[in-house]
C-alpha cells in the first residue's frame, strides 16, 4: 500500500513537472507572439501618423493656394500701380527737363 501510495505521488510530480514544462514554453510563445503584435501595432501606428501627417500637409497646401494666388493678385496689382506712377513721374520729369532746356 505504502508502494503504490509513493508510486502515486511520484507519478504526480513528474506530471506536475510536465505541466511546468509545457506552462514555461507557452509562456515564451505568448511572450514572442505578444512582442510581434505589439511591434506590427507601433509600425502602423507610425504608418498612419505618416499618412495623416502627409494628408495634412497636402490639406495645408490646398487651402493655401487660394491665399497665395490672392496674394499674388495683389502683388501684381501693386506693381501696375507702381508701374503707372512711374511712368507719369518720368513723363512730368522729361517735361519739366525739356522746359528748363528750352524755357
Amino acid at each position: 500500500m505504502a508502494f503504490e501510495i509513493m508510486k502515486e505521488i511520484l507519478e504526480a510530480e513528474q506530471r506536475a513537472e510536465e505541466i511546468l514544462k509545457q506552462a514555461s514554453v507557452e509562456k515564451e510563445t505568448m511572450k514572442a507572439e505578444a512582442a510581434e503584435k505589439s511591434s506590427n501595432m507601433i509600425a502602423d501606428a507610425q504608418k498612419m501618423a505618416k499618412q495623416t501627417s502627409k494628408e495634412k500637409i497636402e490639406e495645408a497646401i490646398a487651402g493655401s493656394q487660394s491665399k497665395k494666388d490672392e496674394i499674388l493678385a495683389e502683388a501684381k496689382k501693386c506693381c501696375e500701380e507702381i508701374k503707372e506712377t512711374a511712368q507719369t513721374r518720368l513723363e512730368q520729369a522729361a517735361d519739366a527737363v525739356i522746359r528748363k532746356v528750352v524755357g
